[in-house]
């Protein structure tokens, strides 16, 4: 009999909050994702590892799966996307990945930029604070280059590691155990 597959989806690795400082509309704009890339290239003001919010994942994706919401960044529809990877391919910052639906805990940033840096020009970026070290129940999650990054071998997706983050920084894609928005400056 033949090996069934393991469902797939994507993620994006930003949740926003970033970008929209001093003028910069980011994909608003732009054409594109490198073109918005290009235009904040540089400036101190605009988080440079966040979603550009150019669409360039959503013009690839043959389902309607992934668009650039209102928060101006990359959202996927879980329930329409197959991991089939395109817009993966897509983001010039890579920070779209899949996942499988049995890791559905992921840090929302990739900044690598020191805690304070991050602050500046993102609500909800990881500032490498540890708290989600510390209450990670077995050693799943570390800290490299400024943030989390979580082992999905050792993961267990019991999400505390999503409750006790104080920026909301780390996501749950079901929605169960993030932090609740309100909580989080948007």
């Amino acid at each position: 009999m033949a090996k069934m597959r393991e469902r797939k989806t994507a993620i994006v690795q930003c949740f926003g909050n970033c970008g929209n400082r001093d003028g910069f509309t980011g994909g608003k704009t732009a054409e594109s994702c490198e073109q918005a890339a290009e235009k904040c290239r540089g400036d101190k003001a605009v988080c440079q590892w966040g979603c550009l919010g150019g669409g360039s994942c959503e013009a690839v994706c043959r389902l309607g799966a992934i668009h650039v919401g209102s928060r101006g960044i990359a959202e996927v529809d879980h329930e329409k996307c197959v991991g089939c990877g395109l817009c993966v391919g897509a983001c010039p910052r890579n920070l779209i990945r899949l996942t499988t639906w049995e890791y559905p805990i992921y840090p929302a940033c990739v900044s690598e930029d020191e805690g304070s840096g991050t602050r500046e020009v993102c609500g909800t970026g990881c500032t490498a604070c540890g708290s989600c070290v510390r209450n990670c129940p077995v050693d799943a999650i570390s800290i490299i280059r400024h943030h989390a990054v979580i082992d999905q071998e050792k993961c267990i997706a019991c999400g505390m590691c999503a409750v006790k983050c104080p920026r909301g920084a780390i996501r749950d894609m079901n929605g169960i155990f993030t932090v609740r928005e309100e909580k989080v400056k948007i």
